[in-house]
């Protein structure tokens, strides 16, 4: 006999629960923690570094004049980055606004807020990309350059770091991070150290296969290839093992490594992409002197309506502002592909 059945029983109502989720990473650290410099007054921000000489004590003579003089300012470098407009726009029809969505109180709020959530991500990108700057010719828009340009060994190919200012090729390791060992990472630090002379703190800005590397130093025993147990010393009465490093206090430094997803991206194919971290953005990683970084704003974060034109409320939400790495010599990087 015919049965009334929820599959064949017309016009039963939908059951959307008032919740709307978004999953997605959104710590952008470097933009977070990164000083504010002084704000850029023109599309192209300059600085200059300066260096000393080597130590030189053959000793003088009694009663001797002095013959040679030394030019204090011969060795001083100039630098700078172009500013780089960062914008997000939004539009709503008046059909989407007046409508009733689940989980969204205002439909017109809710674009401006995300616009704004993916603006920042978008700066994080671009301050960790191995982006070259740019120049504005009416064609193409400025570009600023990442730390992945900024911290490298070799000249870059624009408006290039003197050679005496780059980064020293031991401050910089390419060995994949499942390779990674404690002496390597060490050396990086070492090679910091003798450009700089001290024992500083630094925050080194690691993906997550970085990360993970870090956190099995000094742990591992057993040779590669075979078991390998884990050594850690901890209080039995917490019934809680710990293998997470977030400070590593090393012969020349003391970091605290972040957890950072938005190292060497590229820009996406279109603004609409789904975010996915590659292999490069897990394993890269940036050593940070905070005093030798900055971001100077241009313009800082605004939200701007648009006149309704017909189809609806639009707007933008937008940002410019400059990366400023006041001398690549004193950083470091980890730059695998995996």
């Amino acid at each position: 006999m015919a049965q009334a059945t929820t599959y064949n029983l017309v016009g039963v109502r939908e059951d959307l629960t008032d919740f709307l989720t978004i999953l997605e990473p959104e710590d952008c650290p470097k933009t977070s923690m990164f000083a504010k410099t002084v704000r850029p007054r023109q599309q192209f921000q300059e600085w200059q570094m300066d260096t000393l000489s080597a130590p030189y004590f053959p000793g003088k003579l009694e009663g001797q004049d002095f013959a040679v003089y030394q030019n204090k300012a011969a060795n001083r470098g100039r630098v700078g980055n172009f500013v780089q407009t960062f914008a997000r726009t939004w539009m709503v029809s008046r059909l989407a606004e007046a409508a009733d969505v689940a989980g969204v109180s205002n439909e017109v709020a809710n674009a401006k807020v995300k616009s704004a959530r993916e603006l920042k991500r978008d700066i994080e990108s671009a301050v960790g990309s191995d982006n070259e700057m740019q120049q504005d010719n009416g064609s193409v828009p400025y570009l600023m350059r990442g730390l992945g340009k900024w911290i490298q060994a070799t000249a870059q190919s624009i408006n290039a770091v003197p050679a005496s200012y780059l980064t020293p090729s031991g401050s910089i390791d390419a060995t994949a991070t499942a390779s990674l060992t404690e002496n390597t990472f060490n050396g990086v630090f070492q090679s910091i150290y003798e450009v700089n002379g001290g024992k500083r703190n630094y925050t080194l800005f690691a993906g997550p296969n970085l990360k993970r590397a870090i956190s099995k130093f000094q742990r591992a025993t057993g040779s590669s290839g075979t078991t390998q147990t884990y050594q850690v010393i901890q209080n039995a009465k917490e019934h809680e093992v710990s293998l997470n490093v977030e400070i590593y206090d090393g012969d020349f430094h003391h970091v605290t490594v972040v957890p950072d997803l938005f190292n060497g991206c590229a820009t996406a194919a279109n603004e609409t992409a789904v975010f996915a971290p590659t292999n490069q953005s897990r394993a890269r990683g940036y050593v940070i002197d905070p005093e030798l970084v900055g971001i100077g704003y241009y313009i800082g974060m605004q939200s701007e309506e648009f006149p309704d034109q017909g189809g609806g409320r639009r707007g933008a939400v937008e940002s410019t502002l400059t990366l400023m790495c006041k001398n690549p010599k004193g950083l470091g990087k980890f730059a695998a592909s995996s």
